[in-house]
């Protein structure tokens, strides 16, 4: 294989990482914002920041926690 082309590789592989990344990242986002918008939408006032560190703190210890219910309008 020639240099050229071996750099020509390694920089597609780079962008595909890149995008692949970037698209994970907007996953991870797009979900969280549905679910903390359920849980506002739930929750007002205060009861919205227990039950936020409830729903994070469940999630991090792997418990299973499910998202909040979704709303049927959606």
């Amino acid at each position: 294989m020639s240099p050229a082309l071996g750099n020509s590789l390694k920089t597609l592989s780079q962008a595909l990482a890149i995008l692949g990344m970037a698209f994970l990242l907007g996953m991870v986002v797009h979900k969280g914002h549905a679910d903390i918008s359920v849980l506002a939408q739930k929750h007002s006032g205060e009861r919205f920041w227990v039950e936020l560190a409830r729903y994070f703190i469940g999630n991090l210890g792997g418990s299973g926690r499910s998202a909040p219910d979704t709303p049927s309008d959606r």
